[in-house]
């Protein structure tokens, strides 16, 4: 009879402490634990789901060899959240104003599928990309705040943590971003 991992891990301290012993399957219940959200904010900064697989990778491995200095000072969820927004910053810095998004260029994969879509589907696809593209167009501190928030479901507190201010700050940002999509997607609010 196999245990879950729920099971045998009853905290995130426990969780870690085996980990940074060296047990892979405790280091593999975190990465399944903060892979999505991870993925999520590389796609939400990059905009493709190459970049977004690269720094999955890269931020795991920063995780993984980081993991014997974490002290517990904040929540294992801020600490590779942290991890990932610094390596997205970081490659955003090495890009530079040249890098464009491979979809971009080639197009979304759904553009090549000639199978035609229920339109319920269709709709609700077109309904995400718009979002999607529309907090694509925040500047970066504010795109930050909205994917933390409303895609990831962090607190105020732990956004707060993760990016190194306030609360208050997290609130006016996600205020400035909220009044930033109403401008653009307001007009669209029937159709979503």
């Amino acid at each position: 009879m196999k245990v879950r991992d729920s099971e045998i891990y009853s905290s995130e301290r426990e969780l870690v402490r085996d980990a940074q012993r060296g047990d892979r399957r405790a280091f593999k219940r975190l990465y399944d634990l903060y892979r999505d959200r991870v993925y999520t904010l590389a796609y939400y900064t990059f905009g493709d789901s190459l970049s977004a697989e690269d720094l999955l990778q890269t931020v795991f491995l920063k995780v993984h060899r980081g993991l014997g200095g974490f002290r517990f000072e904040s929540s294992l969820a801020t600490w590779v959240y942290r991890i990932a927004l610094n390596e997205c910053l970081n490659q955003q810095r090495r890009r530079g104003a040249e890098y464009v998004p491979l979809e971009s260029i080639l197009g979304r994969q759904e553009e090549f599928d000639s199978r035609p879509a229920p339109d319920i589907r269709h709709l609700e696809h077109q309904s995400r990309e718009i979002i999607r593209e529309a907090v694509m167009g925040l500047p970066p501190k504010l795109r930050t705040v909205v994917v933390m928030k409303y895609v990831e479901d962090f607190s105020y507190q732990e956004i707060a943590d993760a990016l190194g201010c306030s609360t208050g700050t997290v609130a006016s940002r996600l205020n400035r971003a909220l009044a930033r999509l109403e401008q653009r997607l307001g007009p669209l609010r029937r159709l979503l």
